[in-house]
This record gives C-alpha cells, structure tokens and sequence, in this order.
C-alpha cells in the first residue's frame, strides 16, 4: 500500500486544540451549551467541520480538552495530605474539591451534564473526561485509607467513593448553579 500524504498545514493540531479551547470558554458561558456550531468557537462553520465534523464533535474535542487541565488537580486530590487521618484527609479533599468548583468546574460539570444529556456521543465523553477520573482519584485516596486499615477491608471503595462524591456535587449545583442559596 502506497504511504499517504498528509496535506494537513503544520499548524493543523495545535489549531484544532486552539478551537477547541475556544469552545470550552463560550460553553462556559450564560446559555453556552445551547449554542449553535458557528456560535461556539466564532469562526465559519466549514472550518468547524473541518476540524471537528459536527456540533459534537465541537464540544467533544472540547471536553477533551479538559483531561490535561484536570489530571493535576485529580493527581492532587487523590495523592496529596494521606498522612492525615481519615476524617481530616476527606475533609482536606472535599475542601479542594469545592474551591475548585467555585473557581470554575461547576460550571464545566453542569455543562457537562446539560450537553451531554441524552446524547449518545457526548454523555460518554463527558463521563470519560471528568465525572470518572474525579471518582477515581477519590477512590485512590479511599484505598489508601482502607489499605492503612482506616476503612473496612472489605468495603468497596468504588461505592465509597460515589458515595463520598455524588452528594457533593448535588449539593454544590443545588446552592451555586441551580441558586439554592439565595
């Protein structure tokens, strides 16, 4: 088979990561999620197309942008301060947790959930991109404890941890983003 050539300009990915940034930016947005293709990175449709295919693909590449910018706070939250006792440990973590929420990945998640609702292509990749490795550096951080005999050793940590996570976040979208609070 003859090799193929890759007319694509040199400039091609980090482009295509460029937009895709741009994307995550006008999501983040008042009515972002609902925006149409042209709406979301500001420039032609074609160019969308041809970078990303469709409106999911968009918003895809975009939440893909979001494992590198979230691998180190997911790092953090599942490796940092195990010497302290459980109680303090999870205290220490959900702390983390909120303050990151309040300083933007609230607005991510509920984005998050608005697109990727009912959708066959975004739903999973939302799921891939930032609910699974938050609950699995939580579930790395439950083993820990469980592993220094803190926790039961049959308990399991999965559960713990979507246990542990799912009622934050509701609790943090009831008083942010839903306006519990007021």
């Amino acid at each position: 088979m003859a090799n193929l050539i890759d007319f694509r300009p040199s400039d091609y990915d980090q482009r295509k990561r460029a937009l895709a940034e741009k994307t995550i930016l006008h999501i983040l947005q008042p009515d972002g999620h609902r925006a149409s293709m042209r709406e979301l990175a500001n420039v032609s449709v074609p160019a969308l197309r041809h970078y990303f295919g469709d409106r999911d693909g968009v918003i895809a590449a975009a939440f893909g942008t979001l494992t590198t910018a979230g691998a180190h706070h997911q790092h953090r939250a599942a490796t940092h301060n195990l010497d302290l006792p459980i109680a303090q440990s999870l205290r220490w973590v959900l702390d983390e947790f909120t303050t990151g929420w309040i300083r933007g990945v609230g607005p991510l998640v509920t984005a998050g959930i608005i697109v990727g609702a009912n959708s066959g292509t975004l739903g999973p990749k939302f799921i891939d991109v930032m609910l699974e490795p938050t609950l699995q550096a939580f579930e790395r951080r439950l083993i820990h404890h469980q592993e220094a005999g803190e926790i039961d050793a049959k308990a399991d940590m999965r559960a713990a941890s979507l246990a542990l996570v799912s009622p934050v976040i509701l609790g943090l979208m009831h008083q942010i983003q839903l306006g519990g609070s007021t």
